[in-house]
């Protein structure tokens, strides 16, 4: 569910707005390999802009999600990425779950849309889910 209305990109700001419950959007790193079929917005600028972290900025103030989903090696090997993923979901009290690096390829394989961005760090991906904002929505007090 959208929240804001920032996003200039006309594409991913369409995707945003029909995310629904538990559906996925992955801010890939320039590296990833997408599999046929899964929709792809290349935003690849050059050498590391946009960034990861640039995008997941723009899509955690714009989106409800229900958890950020980075591969477990992430963690281990790409200190930046992880900063970037506590640093902007901790405030948001979104949580994050750690997954083998393999279960995030197959995650690929049913997200709406892969962002790919100009990241060029090792485990730079992040999968997005998709939540309700049941507050906003009038079904919680």
């Amino acid at each position: 569910m959208r929240t804001k209305g920032t996003l200039f990109n006309q594409r991913l700001a369409a995707v945003v707005t029909g995310l629904r419950f538990d559906e996925l959007i992955v801010i890939a790193d320039a590296g990833l390999p997408v599999p046929p079929g899964v929709e792809t917005l290349d935003l690849a600028l050059t050498h590391g802009k946009p960034s990861v972290a640039d995008v997941l900025a723009v899509l955690v103030d714009e989106l409800v999600i229900h958890e950020v989903i980075v591969a477990e090696e992430t963690g281990r090997i790409n200190p930046t990425v992880t900063a970037a993923v506590e640093q902007l979901t901790q405030p948001a009290g979104i949580t994050v779950r750690a997954i083998p690096h393999d279960d995030i390829e197959v995650l690929i394989r049913r997200a709406k849309l892969v962002v790919q961005t100009g990241e060029t760090t090792p485990y730079g991906n992040v999968v997005l889910a998709g939540g309700l904002d049941f507050f906003k929505l009038g079904i919680a007090d």
